[in-house]
C-alpha cells in the first residue's frame, strides 16, 4: 500500500478507527431516519433555493448565507484536498467508496444542524449562541462533554480554520500569482477584521456573494483547461469500477488490505471536509427558520456537493492526467501555477483565494462561539486576537520555511478534527430521536411534501433570471408586429383563454400589440359600479382565493402557508405597519382570461406609494402553495389610500411574464427596469383624490392584486372562494366615518 510520510503530527492509523465510526453512524442515522438523503434531496434543494424562507422566522442568516458561512472551507478546498489524498492512497477505486459513503454520511450534517437550531440560546443583546456544545449540554446534561468538545474545537479552529486556509492563500498567491512576503496575508487579515465587525449577518452575506462567484470560477476553469485532456468519461467509470474492487494494492493482500486502503482513502477526505466536527452547525444555529429540519436537510447538500460532484471531478482530472502519486500530483500542480498569465489559469485559482476569505470568516465565528461558551467574552476578545496572531504567525512561518509549514498544519488540523469529532458523533447517536421529531413536526406543521416534479419546477423558477426574461417577454408583447401576423395571433389568445370580446372598447382589429389587447379598455357600460358610499368594491376582475383578519401580523397565503404583514410591506412599512396589524386583506388573482386594469376600490385621496424590487416568480396555484411568502418575495407596488373610513392598501404584485406595472397618478413610476431600487413617495404637497371604480393602474400581463383594511374600520360580506368577481362588485362594508375629504 502506497505510505503517506509528508504530513508531521498525524498518525494515518487513526483514519481506519474515524472511517468506521463515520459510517457505523451514517448507516444507523439513514435506517433511523428512513433515508432522508433520498426522500428530500430535491425539498432540501428548494429550501437552499430560498423558495421556503420565512422572514416572521427569528434568527440572522437565509439558509443560503448559513450554508456557505458554514461549509466553505469543505465544499472546495476541502473536498479537492480530500480527493487528491484518497486518490494516492486508494487509486481511482475509492471514487465509488466515496460515492457510497457519502450517501450514507449525508444525515450526520442533518441531525447535527437540526439540533444546533432547536437548541440554540437567544442572549439579552439578540444574539444567537449556538453549536454542538450547546445540544450536548441541553439534551444530553453533560456539560463536562461540551466543555471537552469547545476546548478541542478551539484548538481546531485556530490550526484548520485559521493556519490552514490562510497557508493554502499565501501559497497560491505566491505560485499562482508571483505574490510573495507577507502582502496577501496582512491584506486578508484586514478584510477578516473588517467582514467579522458586522457581525453573523455581514458574514453571511459575504459568504452568499462570494461562494458562488467562486464555484462558477472554478467550473468555468475546470472545464476550458481540462475539456482537451480529460480520457472519456465511460472509460473513466470502468476503471474506478474495477479498481473498487480490484485494486492493485490489494493484489497482495487479499479482502483486509482491500478494507484497509479503502477506509483510510475515504477517512482522509471525510477528515478534509470536515465531517462530523460540528463547525457548520454553529452557523446553522443563527439561521432564520421556523422549522430546525429545514436548515438540517440544506445541511445535507454539502456532503452530496463534496462526495459526488468536486471528488469525481478530481478524481477525474487527476487520473486522466496519470497523476496518482504525490509527486506526480505536484507536478501537475505546478504546470497549472506556471500558467497563471492565462486568464483561465487565474480564474481558475481566484475561485481557491475567494474561498479562503469565505473559510477563514466561518472558522471565525465557529471559534468564538466555542470561546464565548468556554468563558464568556473577555475570553471570547482573547480568542479574537489570538485567531489574528495565528494566521499571521502561520504566513510568516511559511514565509521563512515553505512549504512543510503548510503540511505540518495538515497534519495537525487533521488530528485535532478527529479529537474534536468523537463526542459529537456520540451525542448525534444519541439525539436522533429528536431530529427525527423535529423533522416529522416540519412536515406535518408546514405541508412540505415529498413531491419531485414539483420540487424540480420550483427549482428551476429559482434558477432561472424570471425578472429579465419578464422584460423581455413585455418588450415582445409590446412590439408592433405586422397586422397580418398579429391579428391571428390575437384572435388565438382570445379564443385560448375565452376572452369576452364584446366588453372590449376596440374591435380586436383596432390593437397594434398583444400587450395592447391586454390591457383593454371596457366599454362604459361593461361593468357597474356599486353606489353606496360605505360599500368597498372588488378592484379588479379576478378570483378571490383568500381572505380575512390580520392575526398577530401574520397573513393566509393558501392553506397551511401564510407570510408576514411586515415582509409585504417591505421597506415602507414602519409608518403604516401598526394600521394594518389586525386589520383585514383579500387577495385577488387575475388569470390572462381577465380584463387586467386596477380600480380604486373606494373614494379617497392617494398618500403615497412604495416599490418593492422583487423576484417575479409566477403566482399560479403550484407557487402559492409551494413558495413560503410568495407575494412578499415578488415584485410590488403598494399605492397607499386615505378614504373617510380608514386607510387601504392596494397592493399590486408582479409576477412572471408581467412586463410592468402601471399607475394612472404618477407616470414616474416604473417598475421591471434592469436597474431597480426600492423608493418610498409621499404625496405632502398635492392632493390625489380619485373616485370609486376610477382607474388606479394596470398590469401589462396577469398578476395579483392584495387589498389591507385598517383595523376596526371593515367587515367583509359573505364571499365566494374561487369564483369570478367583477370589478365594481361589493365584497365589504366600512364600519363608521374617521374623517371628511372633499368631494
Amino acid at each position: 500500500m502506497f505510505q503517506l510520510h509528508f504530513f508531521q503530527f498525524f498518525d494515518w492509523d487513526l483514519l481506519k478507527p474515524f472511517f468506521y465510526f463515520l459510517s457505523f453512524i451514517g448507516i444507523y442515522l439513514t435506517l433511523r431516519l428512513r433515508f432522508p438523503q433520498v426522500r428530500f434531496l430535491f425539498l432540501a434543494v428548494k429550501i437552499f433555493s430560498g423558495n421556503m424562507d420565512y422572514k416572521g422566522s427569528r434568527g440572522r442568516l437565509v439558509h443560503s448565507q448559513a450554508f456557505f458561512s458554514g461549509t466553505a472551507s469543505s465544499l472546495l478546498p476541502g473536498a479537492i484536498i480530500g480527493s487528491a489524498l484518497a486518490l494516492m492512497i486508494g487509486g481511482p477505486g475509492v471514487l465509488l467508496w466515496i460515492w457510497v459513503s457519502s450517501f450514507l454520511i449525508m444525515p450526520l450534517r442533518f441531525v447535527s444542524s437540526t439540533l444546533a437550531i432547536r437548541f440554540r440560546t437567544k442572549t439579552a443583546s439578540g444574539r444567537y449562541l449556538s453549536g454542538p456544545m450547546y445540544f450536548i449540554e441541553k439534551a444530553l446534561k453533560a456539560r463536562w462533554l461540551a466543555v471537552s468538545f469547545s476546548i478541542a474545537g478551539l484548538c481546531t479552529v485556530l490550526v484548520m480554520g485559521g493556519a490552514v486556509p490562510m497557508l493554502y492563500v499565501t501559497h497560491i498567491a505566491n505560485k499562482a500569482f508571483e505574490v510573495t512576503g507577507m502582502t496577501v496575508p496582512f491584506l486578508l487579515s484586514v478584510i477578516l477584521v473588517f467582514i467579522v465587525l458586522g457581525g453573523v449577518r455581514r458574514v453571511g452575506k459575504i459568504s452568499a456573494y462570494l461562494a458562488p462567484i467562486g464555484i462558477l470560477l472554478f467550473f468555468a476553469g475546470y472545464f476550458f483547461l481540462f475539456k482537451n485532456s480529460l480520457m472519456n468519461f465511460q472509460h473513466f467509470l470502468w476503471l474506478s469500477l474495477q479498481e473498487a474492487f480490484q485494486p492493485l494494492t490489494a493484489i497482495a493482500g487479499g479482502t483486509f488490505v482491500l478494507a484497509r486502503t479503502f477506509s483510510m482513502a475515504s477517512g482522509i477526505f471525510f477528515v478534509s471536509t470536515e465531517t462530523g466536527i460540528g463547525k457548520s452547525a454553529g452557523v446553522s444555529g443563527v439561521v432564520r427558520t421556523d422549522f430546525p429540519a429545514k436548515q438540517g436537510l440544506v445541511s445535507m447538500l454539502a456532503t452530496f456537493f463534496e462526495g459526488f460532484i468536486v471528488s469525481t471531478l478530481v478524481i477525474y482530472a487527476l487520473s486522466s492526467y496519470g497523476a496518482f502519486k504525490m509527486e506526480e500530483q505536484m507536478f501537475f500542480l505546478n504546470t497549472l501555477f506556471r500558467g497563471h498569465t492565462n486568464p483561465v489559469n487565474a480564474a481558475f485559482f481566484i475561485s481557491f483565494l475567494l474561498f479562503g476569505i469565505v473559510s477563514i470568516t466561518g472558522w471565525f465565528y465557529t471559534g468564538e462561539q466555542n470561546a464565548l461558551y468556554i468563558l464568556g467574552e473577555r475570553f471570547a476578545n482573547f480568542f479574537r486576537i489570538l485567531f489574528l496572531v495565528t494566521i499571521l504567525a502561520a504566513a510568516y512561518l511559511y514565509v521563512k520555511k515553505g512549504e512543510a509549514i503548510l503540511y505540518d498544519a495538515f497534519g495537525l488540523g487533521y488530528s485535532l478534527s478527529i479529537i474534536t469529532a468523537v463526542p459529537v458523533l456520540i451525542s448525534l447517536v444519541l439525539l436522533e430521536k429528536i431530529a427525527r421529531t423535529e423533522l416529522k413536526r416540519f412536515l406535518t406543521e408546514s405541508g412540505a411534501r415529498y413531491e419531485v416534479l414539483k420540487d424540480f419546477y420550483l427549482l428551476i423558477l429559482s434558477i432561472v433570471p424570471k425578472n429579465l426574461l419578464s422584460l423581455l417577454f413585455g418588450l415582445l408583447a409590446s412590439s408592433r408586429l405586422p397586422r397580418f401576423i398579429l391579428i391571428p395571433i390575437l384572435k388565438a389568445f382570445a379564443r385560448a383563454y375565452k376572452i369576452n370580446l364584446d366588453e372590449a372598447e376596440l374591435e380586436i382589429q383596432e390593437y397594434n400589440s398583444l400587450n395592447a389587447f391586454f390591457t383593454r379598455a371596457l366599454k362604459a357600460e361593461a361593468r357597474i359600479i356599486d353606489s353606496a358610499e360605505n360599500e368597498m368594491v372588488s378592484p379588479v376582475d379576478a378570483k378571490i382565493t383568500g381572505y380575512g383578519d390580520i392575526n398577530q401580523r401574520i397573513i393566509i397565503q393558501a392553506k397551511g402557508v401564510d407570510y408576514n404583514l411586515k415582509e409585504l410591506l417591505g421597506g415602507g412599512a414602519s409608518k403604516y405597519l401598526d394600521d394594518f396589524s389586525n386589520g383585514k386583506y383579500i387577495t385577488f388573482y387575475l388569470s390572462p382570461q381577465d380584463y387586467h386594469r386596477i380600480h380604486s376600490p373606494a373614494y379617497g385621496r392617494i398618500l403615497g406609494y412604495y416599490y418593492e424590487p422583487g423576484k417575479l416568480f409566477p403566482v399560479n396555484e403550484l407557487a402559492v402553495f409551494g413558495i413560503r411568502g410568495l407575494f412578499p418575495k415578488n415584485e410590488r407596488l403598494i399605492t397607499y389610500l386615505q378614504t373617510e373610513y380608514g386607510k387601504v392598501a392596494v397592493i399590486k404584485v408582479g409576477a412572471s411574464n408581467v412586463g410592468r406595472i402601471r399607475v394612472t397618478y404618477d407616470n414616474k413610476i416604473v417598475t421591471n427596469t434592469l436597474i431597480r431600487s426600492a423608493r418610498t413617495v409621499e404625496y405632502k404637497d398635492v392632493s390625489i383624490m380619485i373616485d370609486k371604480g376610477a382607474e388606479l393602474g394596470r398590469f401589462e400581463m396577469g398578476s395579483t392584486v392584495i387589498l389591507l383594511m385598517e383595523k376596526d374600520t371593515f367587515t367583509f360580506d359573505s364571499l365566494p372562494l374561487n369564483e369570478k368577481i367583477t370589478y365594481g362588485t361589493p365584497i365589504g362594508k366600512f364600519i363608521e366615518k374617521k374623517c371628511k375629504l372633499p368631494k
